[in-house]
């Protein structure tokens, strides 16, 4: 959607006030885009960095708007969100690729490629598409669940798309420009991965990485195996709401017979953390945080899968990649 099609629909829906989020690397458009929208609406800006169509920021920001403008991302199709929300998606500047790009694909024995990508990089999937096409591949690009709007899509917390054409290919080709989708991908499926790095122009199979990054991940982890309390934060962000399995992990770690509290957070800090006094955390929002910023925490920062996993509660045989499949609606906590 652009920006006059999203103030068509804002007078649609009878808007007058109206709160912007604008994604830090557009941000530098904030005067633009408020001097337009100020053309019809009242407009507030918010300053807050947000994390996705998951995060449409707490009540404080949002309760005296009649409707949120996003940039940069596409709906969560099953999230409720608690105020209309217009979407304008943002795409990566279309690149041209050289036929020999993917010439490492050929020599790896790749034949059918499951393609990939976060929304960002959406049209320059479908070129890529287009190229594969013609140099013979077999391309599939998957289904998605809920939590997903385009066949082929992929976010942080969520894979379906990959999953639901495991059977089908030898190899996933992700169009991205970072490690952390290929990570997640690769994680969550027993196929390689390979990342289509469009600012390098190149391709590259990320298994080195993630062996880098297991290393990594369980050297944080371990840790937390000699923990005796334990905080479990609640993401409040409405599309990270999972206060029931909250609440189960809480009963897990009860029944092990260490010390637990239920902690709410909307941008969790690593010293409101720290000031609580406890061993180690499981944090049930997005994965991003642990996985990411876990090296910011003095504490095993842990999402529920890896809990589940160093404590037995499920198989060890492999790394799980925590996923977010659906969301609790908002109720009391209790």
């Amino acid at each position: 959607m652009e920006i006059e099609e999203a103030i068509k629909e804002l007078k649609h829906r009878g808007a007058e006030k109206i709160l912007l989020q604008i994604p830090d690397g557009l941000k530098p458009e904030s005067f633009n885009l408020f001097n337009r929208f100020s053309e019809e609406f009242k407009v507030v800006i918010s300053s807050q960095s947000f994390y996705g169509a998951c995060d449409i920021g707490n009540m404080e920001v949002y309760r005296d708007v009649d409707c949120i403008v996003q940039f940069g991302h596409s709906e969560i199709p099953n999230i409720k969100y608690t105020k209309p929300v217009i979407f304008i998606e943002y795409y990566y500047k279309a690149v041209e690729l050289d036929d020999n790009v993917f010439s490492v694909l050929r020599d790896d024995g790749i034949k059918d490629i499951g393609l990939l990508s976060s929304v960002q990089y959406y049209k320059e999937m479908q070129y890529v598409q287009e190229k594969l096409d013609k140099l013979g591949y077999n391309v599939i690009i998957g289904s998605v669940d809920g939590r997903l709007k385009y066949p082929g899509q992929v976010l942080g917390c969520n894979f379906s798309s990959a999953h639901s054409i495991a059977n089908r290919v030898d190899a996933y080709l992700l169009v991205s420009t970072g490690l952390f989708h290929g990570i997640g991908a690769q994680l969550s499926t027993d196929k390689p991965v390979y990342i289509l790095d469009l600012n390098q122009k190149s391709i590259r199979n990320i298994q080195p990485d993630i062996d880098k990054f297991l290393r990594k991940r369980y050297a944080r982890m371990e840790p937390a195996l000699d923990a005796k309390k334990f905080a479990i934060i609640i993401d409040t962000k409405i599309g990270q709401y999972r206060k029931k399995l909250a609440y189960s992990i809480y009963s897990k770690v009860k029944d092990m017979g260490k010390e637990a509290i239920i902690v709410t957070a909307d941008n969790i800090n690593p010293m409101d953390v720290e000031n609580m006094m406890c061993d180690a955390a499981v944090f049930t929002g997005c994965p991003r945080v642990s996985i990411d910023d876990g090296e910011k925490f003095r504490i095993p920062i842990l999402t529920p899968i890896e809990f589940e996993q160093l404590f037995g509660f499920k198989s060890n045989d492999r790394y799980i990649m925590d996923e977010i499949v659906g969301v609790d609606s908002y109720s009391p906590i209790r």
